[in-house]
């Protein structure tokens, strides 16, 4: 394990790159300017709120990134941390040595491509959600939705599990490349009825959508189409970082240290409840 007080924490879009972090709660920032050679864990994420929250100036918070920050405090690791799209981001710690993911729904079909360090959240129940404007929804079991056509985001938790579950792209699975358009979609293009989503995240996919959450109706819980999030790396991370990161966040979660930043967190992560 590499000691060192030197933390690197770097943010970037696809674009544009910045240095600055800060976590909201505590407000915390951290500068430093390192080159890659010099790290020894790259942490890659998404905008995802409210576990990664991703502003304008590129500055990061929220529940995940935050454990994240004390873990790698803990390890005494080099490290950086970079915002993509979930595209971008699932395939840097696909393809890339000492690159981890977080927040990741850990699934079936994704068992063999990582390492699986630790739950970084749990009990996310995956909900299917409509519009309340059509009344004509017929669904008693899972089986029935597939006779729908659901929007997902490429390569994100509901499109992998879907999959995994029967579903076929161009029959009933309308793949995006922007999550943020899922909301939307369900407006513009009539013949799209669903979308997947938590119903802890979906309140903030709204609100990125300019559509009111009242307008949305919960259709169909899918209770195991997916439960915790993780942290997940490369398969070709080195065995030392490995074992000392699962440790670390082994004892972030026996030690009190998780609930005590869900406490900070939990007034930002409320659970929709409609009908």
């Amino acid at each position: 394990m590499m000691h060192s007080t030197s933390l690197l924490v770097r943010f970037s879009t696809q674009l544009k790159a910045s240095c600055k972090f800060l976590l909201t709660s505590c407000i915390v920032t951290y500068v430093n300017i390192c080159g890659a050679k010099d790290i020894d864990i790259a942490l890659v994420t998404e905008h995802f709120p409210p576990y990664q929250i991703i502003d304008q100036n590129n500055n990061i918070s929220g529940f995940a990134a935050e454990l994240m920050i004390e873990a790698m405090k803990r390890s005494q690791y080099k490290y950086s941390i970079d915002a993509y799209s979930w595209t971008v981001a699932y395939n840097f710690a696909l393809q890339k040595p000492n690159h981890c993911v977080f927040s990741i729904a850990r699934l079936s079909s994704r068992e063999n491509l990582f390492r699986w360090i630790g739950r970084v959240t749990d009990n996310n129940k995956a909900i299917v959600w409509g519009l309340k404007i059509k009344k004509n929804y017929k669904i008693s079991n899972f089986e029935d939705i597939k006779k729908y056509s659901i929007a997902v985001k490429r390569n994100n938790a509901p499109h992998q599990a879907l999959l995994e579950r029967g579903f076929s792209e161009g029959t009933n699975l309308y793949v995006l490349d922007n999550a943020n358009a899922l909301i939307n979609i369900l407006y513009s293009r009539p013949e799209i009825d669903f979308i997947v989503a938590d119903d802890i995240t979906i309140i903030y996919r709204a609100k990125l959508a300019g559509i009111d959450i009242d307008l949305l109706q919960r259709v169909y819980e899918i209770s195991d189409l997916w439960s915790d999030f993780y942290l997940a790396c490369n398969k070709e991370t080195d065995e030392k970082i490995i074992d000392n990161l699962t440790l670390i966040i082994d004892e972030i979660h026996k030690d009190g240290t998780y609930q005590r930043l869900l406490g900070k967190w939990k007034n930002n992560m409320i659970h929709v409840n409609l009908p």
